[in-house]
């Protein structure tokens, strides 16, 4: 059996998939760098940090350069040349400060890359984990990044809240891809909540000439101590560039999408139709 449809019909059709295929164009898709950290802490409170990386793609990656930021400090690892794919590789690194108190602390590992091995421009991907002292001490600082913006630039709005009994004197890291930079907002800021205390700010962001618009992911490390305990969180969230793509995340603009066309197509249908699609042999 061959169906077959009215042309107009047909062009509401590929209106939908032209609708669609504008919406994903300039998100930024996960990369084919798979990455995963471990990490053990001994009883003197020694860190050994183990990445772990992996190309889930079809195709070589070459000049993997891989580094890991630690509280005030960045350190540099050893720079793969290829990684083929499928290919797997394990990198060790123990120049983690040492922790006296116990409780939980974040890692993150930038990884740069390139996808021929010449000309191609450098990507990066961002990955983030914690790992507990002891005792996990998750971060009890509530939070939210919300992003607005046009083509250069987009506003992240932070929203804390301190829903604990106690005053808080936070230190906050922003932790941005190097496509991106913000000049308000670089190395940690401290500030002090005092209990049940809201408190918002906005930080700019640019991004690089030349770079396509999209959806790029960011992520604002809390940490704070109390007493012998530290305490860590990450709030995580989207900076947006281009008008379509740019008041938050993408799903609720599909939504519409969806909906509206899904409505165009009934009414279609319905006006030149008048009649159940027919099937011809």
């Amino acid at each position: 059996m061959k169906r077959t449809l009215n042309p107009v019909v047909s062009l509401a059709l590929a209106f939908l998939s032209v609708l669609s295929g504008l919406l994903f164009a300039g998100s930024s898709l996960a990369g084919p760098l798979k990455i995963a950290t471990d990490t053990r802490v001994d009883s003197g409170g020694r860190v050994g940090v183990t990445l772990h990386l992996e190309n889930s793609g079809s195709s070589p990656l070459f000049h993997i350069h891989p580094m890991f930021h630690f509280h005030h400090t960045m350190v540099s690892l050893a720079k793969v040349h290829r990684l083929d794919p499928g290919e797997k590789i394990v990198i060790r690194n123990g120049e983690h400060p040492p922790v006296v108190r116990r409780g939980s602390y974040p890692i993150v590992a930038m990884i740069h890359y390139r996808t021929a091995k010449e000309g191609a421009p450098v990507q990066t991907e961002v990955h983030t984990d914690s790992f507990s002292f002891q005792e996990a001490l998750p971060s009890q600082i509530e939070g939210t990044l919300v992003a607005s913006g046009s083509d250069e630039e987009s506003l992240i709005k932070v929203m804390l809240k301190n829903v604990t009994p106690s005053f808080k004197n936070l230190r906050l890291m922003l932790v941005l891809p190097p496509e991106l930079r913000s000049n308000t907002f670089q190395g940690m800021m401290g500030f002090t909540l005092r209990s049940g205390e809201e408190k918002s700010f906005e930080i700019p962001v640019s991004k690089t000439d030349g770079l396509p618009g999209g959806q790029f992911p960011v992520h604002l490390l809390v940490e704070y101590g109390e007493m012998m305990e530290h305490y860590s969180g990450d709030i995580s969230g989207h900076v947006n560039f281009g008008p379509l793509w740019s008041q938050g995340p993408l799903w609720p603009h599909l939504l519409v999408i969806l909906f509206v066309g899904t409505g165009l197509f009934m009414a279609v249908r319905k006006r030149f139709l008048g009649a159940p699609l027919r099937f011809s042999a």
